[in-house]
């Protein structure tokens, strides 16, 4: 009988230090780094948009960035993307998975687990799964920034956040799970967490990430979570399926489950179009644009001249579309953002 093989053991790679490499780099480029002083989010420019935004498409005319500020860039992309964050607030670096993580896929040492082929097969489907979840959800943070409602309500907690002094605000990522001091600033802090709660639950986040970041609740199956318990979602379609009952796509309970969801967005008072989120291909697409365009934007204490088409040219690099494609999601998001998202054609309803 033959003996088990037993796969050679690959070496765990080593744990980043985040704050560390961040401390290094802005030491490398101090003019560049002044731009982490405040307490507005600094977001990683994608590296293809980098190096279309580091040359000049045009003669005579100069790129947005300079040599410097591209070498700047560079790095504080490749670090982002190698520890998992989008950008930094400050010196604390902001996770945001549904952007962070494009695709999932198995690490170099599941290979030396020896675990048998179907095991690892699995895992793949379950990480192929979470990649789709994570391409709806970038559909669901698409359509709530081009939502005007939800744009004036994250605008009024954010105007109960300042109020609150600055040395008791709470931390991001802002959740409903919020202690309240008992010294200075309660009251503004419990207003604030009411508000905060308030805006969480009518539009199904379980955090904001940032002010311009909010974090979707996915689904839950099963749900494991108690009924009561704080971070459980308090509105979604709850569904009971028996083992034993066969589902198929055209089911007719997919059927109602959509039906229900258009009730919960009837009586939430949100645009129908939220319900289900049929189009979330394409609001995926403009939830990137709108963040591409807002990263490369806070650079400047003024836009250049012609950096909106160039910001056009990178996000079509970066997203693999062509340049009329992203001047037309440009156009969608302003006429959502203006209240004309029915008049879009291309995101009406679907049956």
């Amino acid at each position: 009988m033959s003996q088990p093989s037993n796969p050679t053991p690959v070496p765990l790679p080593p744990v980043r230090d985040t704050a560390g490499e961040f401390a290094e780099l802005r030491r490398r480029y101090p003019v560049w780094a002044e731009r982490f002083s405040g307490d507005e989010p600094v977001y990683a420019i994608p590296l293809p948009a980098v190096e279309r935004l580091a040359r000049s498409a045009r003669a005579n005319d100069q790129p947005p960035f300079d040599a410097d500020a591209a070498d700047a860039e560079r790095a504080f992309s490749r670090l982002c993307t190698a520890n998992h964050v989008v950008g930094f607030r400050g010196n604390v670096p902001i996770p945001f998975p549904p952007l962070a993580t494009e695709r999932a896929e198995l690490p170099p040492i599941a290979a030396s687990l020896g675990w048998p082929a179907d095991q690892l097969e699995a895992v793949r489907r379950a990480l192929s799964r979470g990649d789709e979840t994570r391409r709806r959800l970038r559909g669901v943070i698409g359509w709530l920034l081009t939502e005007p409602v939800f744009l004036a309500q994250v605008a009024e907690v954010r105007h109960l956040f300042e109020a609150i002094p600055p040395a008791t605000r709470p931390l991001f990522p802002l959740g409903r799970l919020l202690a309240v001091p008992g010294t200075g600033g309660a009251t503004q802090l419990r207003a604030f967490g009411e508000a905060l709660g308030r805006l969480l639950d009518r539009w199904g986040l379980a955090t904001l990430a940032a002010w311009d970041l909010p974090n979707p609740q996915g689904p839950l199956l099963p749900n494991y979570l108690p009924d009561g318990a704080p971070a459980r979602p308090v509105h979604g379609v709850w569904v009971y399926v028996p083992v034993h009952y066969p589902l198929q796509g055209d089911d007719e309970l997919q059927r109602q489950v959509v039906e229900f969801q258009r009730q919960q967005a009837r009586e939430l008072n949100v645009d129908p179009s939220f319900a289900g989120n049929t189009h979330h291909e394409t609001y995926d697409r403009m939830f990137q644009v709108i963040h591409l365009e807002r990263a490369v934007s806070s650079r400047f204490g003024h836009l250049p001249r012609g950096l909106v088409s160039r910001i056009e040219d990178a996000a079509a690099t970066a997203l693999h579309l062509s340049a009329d494609r992203v001047r037309r999601l440009r156009k969608m998001i302003a006429q959502c953002r203006a209240g004309r998202r029915a008049a879009v054609r291309e995101l009406r309803v679907r049956d």
